[in-house]
């Protein structure tokens, strides 16, 4: 499948989801799913880091958190994680990597270091496929 047509299959499922969105942001969280699906996210997710990848997913297309409406307005909204498990888009708030898989997701991990090192092992973690800045 060419990429072009992935985007346009996850931008339309999207719209659904994110009525209020601007096409310019229904693309660019479009894009940002894909190449969350690339790093292989889904494995390792939780109900505080889908939690965390929806408010992200907000953030990239634009819409405020308080305009979302649950489907299910019922369900408990699960506490987002203090951190994340793929790449940062622009947007998004600065939140410290956990490099997957997640050995104990309950204990802290080391946020991001000013010299651009982050996590127990002090090597930098490079943010996206690229490797071009520190991961948040």
């Amino acid at each position: 499948m060419r990429s072009e047509d992935a985007v346009e299959i996850v931008r339309a499922s999207l719209a659904l989801a994110f009525p209020t969105a601007s096409a310019e942001g229904l693309n660019r969280a479009a894009e940002t799913v894909i190449r969350w699906g690339t790093e292989g996210v889904a494995d390792d997710l939780n109900a505080g880091l889908t939690t965390r990848m929806l408010l992200d997913l907000l953030q990239v297309a634009g819409i405020s958190p308080e305009d979302f409406r649950l489907a299910e307005p019922d369900h408990p909204f699960a506490e987002p994680a203090e951190y994340r498990t793929w790449s940062r888009t622009e947007g998004m708030p600065l939140l410290p990597l956990l490099p997957r898989p997640p050995d104990d997701p309950t204990t802290p991990h080391a946020p991001p270091r000013p010299d651009g090192t982050s996590g127990r092992d002090g090597h930098p973690r490079p943010d996206g496929p690229s490797g071009a800045t520190p991961r948040q």
